[in-house]
C-alpha cells in the first residue's frame, strides 16, 4: 500500500510541477496580434477491442479522490499496447506496458521496482482511469 501510494504522489508532484511549468510564458516583441487556436475533441471508435483504443495521446480533463487538482492537464500517451508516457518534458515518466486487458493495464515505470496497475473504461468518447487501491478517477479525452 505504501508502494502504490508513493507512485501515486510521485506522479501527482509531476503533474503539477508540470502544470505550473505549463502555464509560464515569456512575451518578446510585439504583442498586438492574438492568434486562437481552438481544437475538436479527437473521434474515437467504438468498434474493436477497448485496448486497442488506448493508443494516441490524451489529457486529464477532469479528476476526483486524493491530488485531484494536480492530476488535471496531464498528458497520457499510450504507444500502442507497449508503452504509456505520462507528463511531459523533464517531468515526463515513461513505462513499459507489461500487462494489458480489455478492463486493466499495468505499467512499469522507470526506476520502479513494481508495476502500477490500473482500471479503465471507455465512457463515449472519454476514457476513464483508476488507479489501483487509491480513490482517484481521471477521465481523458483524445488529443
Amino acid at each position: 500500500m505504501n508502494k502504490k501510494f508513493s507512485v501515486v504522489a510521485v506522479l501527482g508532484v509531476l503533474a503539477l510541477v508540470g502544470a505550473g511549468c505549463s502555464s509560464t510564458s515569456t512575451t518578446s516583441g510585439d504583442t498586438s496580434a492574438t492568434t486562437n487556436t481552438v481544437t475538436k475533441p479527437a473521434v474515437v471508435s467504438n468498434s474493436g477491442a477497448a485496448q486497442d483504443k488506448l493508443d494516441g495521446k490524451w489529457k486529464v480533463t477532469s479528476a476526483t479522490g486524493d491530488m485531484a487538482s494536480l492530476n488535471e492537464g496531464t498528458p497520457y500517451t499510450f504507444v500502442g499496447k507497449s508503452k504509456l508516457t505520462t507528463g511531459s518534458g523533464i517531468l515526463a515518466n515513461s513505462g513499459d506496458i507489461t500487462a494489458i486487458t480489455d478492463t486493466t493495464f499495468s505499467v512499469m515505470f522507470a526506476g520502479m521496482s513494481n508495476a502500477s496497475n490500473y482500471n479503465y473504461h471507455f465512457d463515449g468518447a472519454k476514457l476513464v482511469i483508476e488507479p489501483q487501491g487509491s480513490n482517484q478517477v481521471l477521465t481523458l479525452e483524445k488529443q
